[in-house]
Order: C-alpha cells, then structure tokens, then sequence
C-alpha cells in the first residue's frame, strides 16, 4: 500500500500539532479459487498487521482484519465449523 498526497486535515489549526492524512492504495489480488468473471474475492495486505477482503461485485465494501483472525477464521472454515450455515 503506497500513500499519495498528504493533506493536513481541515479539523487541524495553524499549530505545529496538526493532523495530516493520505489516501492509500492497495495492490488487489483475487484468489486463485474464485472463477474467471464475477462473484471473486479479492485481498490485499497493505501493512502487516492488515488484511482487506473485499468481492468484486461490490468493491467498495471492504472487511478488515488482522493475519491472526483470517487465520483462525479459515482453520474453522476447513474444520466445517460453518457448514450448518449452508445447510439448516
């Protein structure tokens, strides 16, 4: 993730103690499982302590975790802690 143009916040004064943002970019990638077309999950890790996750169809719905969480979340899913969801 790369940071292009910082800009000082309008809540800031003329102080030295202002607050400055950028917007960030994040290098997507869609996963290898999801089929050509639509309906694809896309991820980005823009720092490491954050993983993003959002589908195509609707790419300005954006998840954020940790690496820890997507981990724990995936070991469950492959465990089929979730399977009763798909199938009451």
């Amino acid at each position: 993730m790369t940071a292009h143009g910082w800009q000082k916040s309008s809540f800031s004064g003329e102080a030295a103690n202002c607050v400055y943002v950028a917007r960030m970019t994040a290098d997507w990638r869609t996963s290898s499982h999801s089929a050509q077309g639509s309906n694809c999950l896309n991820i980005a890790a823009p720092t490491p302590d954050a993983i993003k996750i959002r589908e195509s169809d609707d790419p300005d719905v954006i998840l954020t975790t940790t690496p820890a969480t997507l981990g724990v979340f995936i070991r469950a899913a492959k465990a089929g802690q979730f399977d009763q969801l798909t199938n009451p």
